[in-house]
């Protein structure tokens, strides 16, 4: 279920954003890791991480999520772990506790883990002050001998709620055990989130920003006008009636990105039934099943016409 997610996760994403730049050559090959990212746009940040980093991962998650029995059901399959705030009592928070000895074990277990060191999620650029959750997860790990390996990542997304919107992903210099020595814990979590910082700082350093138009782009463009208006058409009615939807779903929330993804990834294949339903109800027949068949590489077009340089 992972895997056939991720893979088509993947696949959406790079239809649903204009350019995704990701390097992740920071990310050692092996052995457990713990990956400190920064939190823009709510659980989109998640789905672009776990389909960008090559591994497995186990990601830490709001608690209130799991409250639908049927849904911590299907967040659990999904390697989710629910991390609780003070604003949902103190009985839940003293959960969180077991959740980061829950993210040790799978540590332990060689799977990577995945947290959001600001802890809370804003649409907003730049870092906010981190929390102390990674720093706790990673002292768990070292205090016990562990060869984890802690990641910085940093997410910079172009703008938020538009379509084919730019993101950049990029892997900081690895923090290893040695670069911390031995303290009082109070002293070793604000030292660690000191480096931490410093290195998520210095990832977002070598995005790369607006560039020069690139030679042969306005022939590009040409060559795709067509078929992306045709793209266009085919998808607008969809698209549009799509975000009405997730808008009113997340209003006055920082959700809508995520949601809107969702709803997307979720209706796309009944939005390709309903149109060769039309089709057929139309009179079109072979040409019906063309059209159903060719709008998903219309999308592509439309989206590699609308991509910036």
């Amino acid at each position: 279920m992972y895997r056939a997610l991720r893979f088509s996760v993947r696949a959406a994403l790079k239809l649903y954003f204009g350019r995704i730049d990701a390097d992740v050559r920071a990310v050692p090959g092996s052995g457990p890791l713990l990956l400190a990212c920064n939190h823009p746009n709510s659980f989109l940040d998640a789905l672009l991480v776990a389909t960008h980093v090559p591994c497995r991962i186990c990601f830490l998650a709001r608690g209130d999520a799991f409250r639908n029995p049927l849904m911590a059901r299907v967040l659990r399959m999904l390697y989710m772990i629910p991390v609780y705030r003070m604003s949902e009592g103190r009985a839940q928070l003293r959960q969180t506790t077991k959740s980061f000895h829950r993210a040790h074990k799978e540590l332990l277990g060689g799977r990577s883990v995945l947290v959001f060191a600001e802890g809370l999620s804003v649409n907003e650029p730049g870092l906010r002050p981190l929390g102390k959750g990674t720093a706790r997860i990673a002292a768990l790990a070292w205090e016990n001998g562990e060869d984890v390996a802690v990641v910085p990542v940093w997410l910079e997304y172009g703008k938020f709620h538009q379509p084919f919107a730019k993101v950049a992903l990029r892997a900081g210099a690895v923090i290893r055990s040695g670069a911390l020595p031995e303290r009082p814990l109070a002293m070793f979590l604000r030292g660690f989130n000191t480096i931490l910082r410093g290195r998520l700082v210095e990832a977002a350093r070598f995005v790369p920003r607006d560039q020069a138009p690139a030679h042969g782009n306005a022939l590009r463009r040409s060559l795709l006008a067509m078929p992306a208006l045709a793209g266009l058409l085919l998808h607008a009615p969809w698209y549009f009636a799509v975000r009405l939807l997730a808008a009113s779903f997340t209003h006055g929330t920082i959700f809508f990105d995520s949601v809107l993804f969702s709803l997307l990834f979720l209706s796309y294949p009944f939005w390709l039934l309903l149109l060769n339903v039309a089709g057929l109800l139309l009179g079109l027949h072979g040409w019906a099943c063309l059209v159903w068949m060719a709008a998903p590489a219309l999308l592509w077009l439309l989206n590699r016409w609308m991509r910036k340089p």
